[in-house]
């Protein structure tokens, strides 16, 4: 089991994570002090991305709108870690929020507020995570099958290029073919993939692992071509990914960890190079499965090779990039 003594690999490198949530739902709380325990459990977290997660809407505004009022609370939240920290965590340097790109003039609207409400908010999700197995989950926005090709997503994401604001999904390995349908349609669109595109290894999938892992091979190789699309190296924690790390008697350590996940995320970097790849922690839905310390100290088990040039990219310097760059 890890403890507060353990040894943590390259503990000076500057982290940016560059995905976490904050939320107080009725079976889980992960707010402002949560946050902090964590950023601050041994790496140097200098700085971090929110990504929205249906938290805190404002529900006094029309509902086009309404998701307007997370981007107001993440803000207050960041204002909040900083003081706390004395200045040392830029937490939710900038904030990813949520917008319906399906809504025409009113997703305008929706983008316009947004950016009124917080000089962080730096672009939107939405989530399109959809499959055909009815036991698998979808997405909070509840989104449809093939709705990234419809001319109403599209009209949305050329919004969102128009305001020069990033675009991340959260999608499942099925539809990354689709996925790169609409980087090929919008090149000058910045498009951020979620958690190594959604490997989905439960339900109908569970007995067929081996398939799913060269699809998904395949498939992101065919993504990477995409010059325009980033992507997220984490999520392999949650349940959805069927790796079980969640039904441990005792917490797993880094080596292992690293082990364990190192083919997934190493075919990632040599797809993408390490220019365009991103650490996130995901947390606190990988919580279930790790601690904060020891997913960190997986991802620089998996990158101790690695140039120091490169660690700075993927741990800080493409995230901030990508999401905190003057716009």
């Amino acid at each position: 089991m890890t403890t507060q003594t353990d040894t943590i690999l390259d503990k000076d490198l500057e982290i940016c994570d560059a995905h976490h949530h904050i939320w107080d739902f009725p079976t889980n709380t992960y707010l402002v002090d949560e946050l902090i325990t964590d950023l601050s459990s041994g790496h140097n977290v200098t700085s971090t991305i929110y990504m929205e997660c249906g938290y805190g809407y404002d529900t006094n505004l029309p509902s086009h709108l309404a998701s307007v009022g997370e981007t107001s609370f993440v803000d207050n939240c960041a204002k909040d870690i900083f003081k706390k920290t004395n200045g040392g965590i830029a937490a939710c340097k900038a904030i990813v929020g949520y917008t319906d790109l399906t809504l025409g003039a009113q997703t305008q609207e929706s983008l316009e507020l947004h950016m009124a409400t917080s000089n962080r908010f730096a672009g939107v999700r939405h989530a399109t995570a959809w499959d055909a197995d009815s036991n698998i989950r979808n997405a909070h926005t509840n989104p449809t099958a093939g709705q990234m090709l419809t001319q109403a997503f599209g009209q949305g994401t050329r919004l969102l290029t128009k305001l020069n604001l990033s675009f991340d999904t959260w999608l499942y390995h099925p539809q990354i073919q689709e996925f790169c349908q609409l980087a090929k349609q919008h090149p000058n669109q910045i498009m951020v993939l979620d958690h190594l595109g959604g490997l989905i290894g439960i339900e109908s999938y569970s007995s067929r692992k081996q398939s799913v892992q060269k699809k998904w091979k395949k498939d992101m190789s065919l993504l990477s071509e995409r010059e325009n699309v980033y992507i997220k190296l984490g999520g392999l924690a949650m349940p959805l990914c069927g790796k079980d790390f969640h039904k441990r008697q005792t917490e797993i350590v880094a080596e292992e960890l690293a082990e364990a996940t190192a083919s997934y995320y190493l075919h990632a970097i040599d797809a993408f190079g390490t220019h365009r790849c991103m650490f996130e922690s995901n947390f606190p839905v990988d919580k279930v499965g790790v601690t904060y310390r020891t997913l960190w100290d997986s991802f620089k088990h998996i990158t101790r090779n690695f140039s120091l040039k490169d660690k700075q990219a993927l741990f800080k310097r493409n995230t901030e990039n990508v999401y905190c760059s003057e716009r």
